[in-house]
């Protein structure tokens, strides 16, 4: 490692905040001090990780030897991200979210059923409503005590809901059905995140999230194809919603394992020893606030394109399942393919980027000729691949050890509030008269102002370490 080298220098434990807020030099290969602007986070994150400074892109000489985190032992081997705890819940949440999925159909399920266009919007959002109220009250409850066996009600609570779809048909029996799902998924997601973000080691945070995020994109890119085609054969949406609740079989497998894994004491975060006044402290003083604001636009406008794509591309006579595949294949495919590459990469130019291709798909969605249908699903594609990563990258780079299981939870909050507001401003739109199309314009509208929040919080974060 050039040890013997005079521009060697060794960096023990300085504090990453000093690093960024002091503008501390970091000398690269040719022994002059460089810094990599717009790059101090994840710089930082792949130095501390590998022992190397990236500098413009280029690997310089090493700096310093890996130093091990506390409780890390000085000799082992750096840390991998595909440990079994990580896998176990990732197939978990994989089999879980494929009865999220299936909802993809549920706006055209009410049109079948009779259900007013008033009542669509809020039947909709009803789920993610309870799951906004709740999610608080979970998150604080899972990160002082064992996550694992709320998960697994939530579980059973979930899978018996999908059940229950193929006998209702008052808007009030709905409701009430969404609701008490709500709240299952609200303690469900809560109760993953925790145990998350105890699985993903230092350095690979924008990865772990990438990777993290397919449980979801894994089931709309299959879910969505096979439904269309089950639906003859089951004879409705109904029926559809039942089998979707067999998954839950298969979760409730992942977890035995996985409970053998972690224990009680792993299961609850490093949050259990702060006071809930200190953790609220934490939180409103995060630095992070135009991260969840950007958060809430970024999950308006994906929630928009789920509940409504369907309408837009019947009306359009275009295939709605070729959309999720083509859209979710390629978010697969980004995320794979960029690997290591998440945390190196400068992530404000490149959040620019994605959002001006997802404004401008979903305008050519909105008013582009019928052939354009399936390249703008892959722009689309293309685009969400690389924001979400990011966003939740520099929220969990942003915490301490002690908030970071909060924040990522207050970042799944906006996520629910969004989820909430979106189907009711897309039922709005539509029973203005501007119908689908209107919903995707205004999607667009969403993602740029998440382009425009990212950008105060570049300048905001910039101020501050100027200070």
């Amino acid at each position: 490692m050039m040890r013997g080298s005079r521009h060697w220098r060794a960096v023990r434990e300085t504090p990453k905040s000093l690093i960024m807020e002091h503008n501390i030099p970091l000398h690269n290969g040719s022994g002059a001090a460089g810094h990599a602007p717009g790059h101090a986070r994840s710089t930082f994150d792949a130095f501390q990780q590998e022992g190397y400074l990236y500098t413009s892109g280029e690997l310089s000489m090493p700096i310093f030897p890996h130093t091990p985190h506390p409780g890390e032992d000085a000799g082992a081997a750096p840390q991998t991200l595909w440990t079994r705890e990580f896998l176990l819940l990732f197939m978990l949440a994989m089999f879980a979210n494929s009865y999220i999925a299936v909802f993809y159909s549920f706006e055209h399920w009410l049109v079948t059923l009779g259900i007013a266009p008033h009542w669509r919007g809020g039947l909709l959002s009803a789920m993610f409503v309870m799951v906004m109220l709740g999610r608080p009250v979970a998150s604080v409850w899972v990160i002082r005590h064992n996550a694992l066996p709320v998960m697994a009600m939530a579980i059973i609570v979930n899978s018996a809901a999908m059940f229950t779809y193929a006998h209702l048909d008052s808007p009030y029996a709905i409701l009430l059905l969404r609701m008490t799902q709500g709240l299952a998924l609200a303690a469900f997601s809560s109760s993953v995140v925790s145990v998350l973000v105890r699985c993903i080691p230092k350095g690979q945070s924008a990865r772990g999230f990438a990777l993290f995020s397919l449980t979801l994109l894994l089931p709309y890119s299959v879910v969505p194809l096979s439904s269309e085609r089950l639906l003859p054969l089951l004879g409705g949406e109904s029926r559809l919603y039942a089998a979707a609740g067999l998954m839950g079989v298969p979760a409730l497998c992942m977890l035995i394992p996985l409970a053998r894994k972690i224990s009680a004491r792993e299961a609850s975060t490093a949050a259990a020893a702060l006071s809930l006044r200190a953790l609220l402290h934490a939180l409103r003083h995060s630095g992070l606030g135009w991260v969840f604001l950007a958060c809430t636009f970024f999950g308006s406008m994906t929630i928009l394109v789920i509940c409504f794509v369907k309408g837009l591309a019947q009306a359009d006579g275009s295939s709605p399942s070729l959309f999720f595949t083509a859209y979710s294949s390629l978010v697969i495919l980004t995320r794979l393919l960029s690997g290591n590459h998440l945390d190196t990469l400068p992530r404000m130019p490149v959040i620019y980027i994605c959002c001006f291709c997802l404004a401008l798909s979903l305008i050519g969605l909105a008013v582009g000729p019928a052939w354009m249908f399936l390249p703008l699903a892959c722009l689309y594609g293309l685009g969400l691949g690389m924001l979400y990563p990011l966003l939740a990258a520099i929220i969990y780079d942003g915490s301490t050890p002690e908030t970071r299981s909060i924040n990522s939870n207050m970042m799944m909050l906006t996520f629910d509030f969004s989820a909430t507001m979106g189907p009711l401003l897309g039922g709005t739109v539509i029973s203005a008269g501007y119908g689908y199309p209107g919903v995707f314009l205004l999607a667009a509208t969403v993602i740029s102002l998440c382009a425009a929040c990212a950008f105060r919080h570049s300048r905001t974060s910039r101020a501050r370490a100027a200070r």
